[in-house]
């Protein structure tokens, strides 16, 4: 069952690191994550393999993001773990669902509800491969541990690492790979359907 003073404190991690990361993207969701929250409701537990990924991270956190990646490895076994895709939907690969997963705090189906705002966290393991896709909505991520390649628009194969954010203005085509380590991600979404399915360049797992 969950529990609302654990789940605030995550939430205050989440936007005490977006007022801290030093990037003007950041900054474009800060007032919507500081003005949402209010409500909130218990989420059941749920582990997947990225619960575990998460719990060995520690040591690849950007310093700014320390109290936020050792606040959620500390609770990671309580969180509600979630995938958008499964396998019937045919749009990623069985690489990619045999080691990701997110955490929802804020947003439609998170423990503080949100029609404006979804912010949490996001694993992926090693040597998995997001394929290109795009939703309407904005959304931003930093990543808080580890590194991946990403592709954003015509900007292509962008080494990201600790500490560095990619934005992704609505209907703009991305992905990303990640090689020999894990990656962690603050993410923040806003406008549009926040729980909309992406729409891929290729149908299929790649």
């Amino acid at each position: 069952m969950g529990d609302e003073s654990a789940d605030r404190k995550l939430l205050d991690f989440l936007v005490d690191y977006c007022a801290a990361h030093p990037s003007d993207d950041s900054d474009r969701f800060l007032e919507n994550l500081r003005n949402a929250g209010d409500v909130w409701r218990p989420r059941e537990s749920q582990t997947l393999a990225a619960t575990e990924t998460l719990g060995k991270v520690a040591g690849l956190a950007h310093p700014l993001a320390k109290p936020l990646v050792d606040g959620f490895i500390d609770q990671k076994d309580r969180l509600h773990w979630e995938q958008s895709y499964r396998k019937s939907h045919g749009l990623v690969g069985d690489d990619m669902l045999a080691g990701y997963g997110f955490v929802e705090i804020l947003g439609k189906h998170g423990p503080f509800v949100s029609e404006v705002a979804r912010c949490g966290m996001g694993v992926w393991g090693p040597n998995m491969n997001y394929p290109i896709h795009k939703h309407a909505t904005v959304e931003n991520y930093v990543v808080v541990a580890g590194r991946a390649v990403f592709t954003v628009g015509d900007a292509v194969d962008i080494e990201k690492h600790s500490g560095e954010a990619v934005y992704v203005e609505s209907n703009t085509e991305h992905g990303f790979r990640t090689e020999d380590d894990p990656l962690v991600v603050f993410y923040a979404w806003q406008a549009g359907d926040m729980r909309e399915l992406s729409k891929f360049q290729h149908v299929g797992p790649s």
